[in-house]
């Protein structure tokens, strides 16, 4: 217990943060790859990802039959400039789109307005 690190809780640390490095490329991931890449036991490889799974940092599903991970997101390990400009990309686009239905709900209001007044003209 060296500056009052505990080993097995940077271990397992250390084994989450790599768990989400692998996760953020792929979509499912096999129990070997895991077993494997985090240095565990056969035996460790489901009770680890129920443990990733209860922090929420990831969500995935855990196929045991087929001894498989399907994650659909996951946070990213460490939020550099690659992910502030996806993020900003993402916002661009999502502004775009808010536009393109505002203009779209203004040309509705405005035909709208076009057929009450003929309405009314014509009674």
């Amino acid at each position: 217990h060296s500056l009052g690190l505990n080993h097995e809780q940077n271990m397992k640390k250390m084994r989450l943060l790599t768990f989400m490095q692998l996760a953020e490329g792929t979509s499912e991931m096999n129990f070997e790859t895991i077993e494997q890449e985090l240095q565990l036991n056969e035996n460790q490889v489901e009770a680890f990802i129920i443990d990733v799974l209860k922090t929420k940092l990831v969500r995935a599903r855990m196929d045991q039959a087929a001894k498989k991970v399907y994650i659909s997101s996951t946070m990213h390990r460490t939020f550099g400039l690659a992910q502030w400009q996806q993020l900003r990309d993402i916002l661009f686009q999502w502004k775009s789109n808010l536009n393109s239905i505002q203009d779209g709900m203004n040309t509705i209001v405005e035909a709208q307005k076009e057929m009450t007044n003929s309405a009314n003209i014509v009674q």
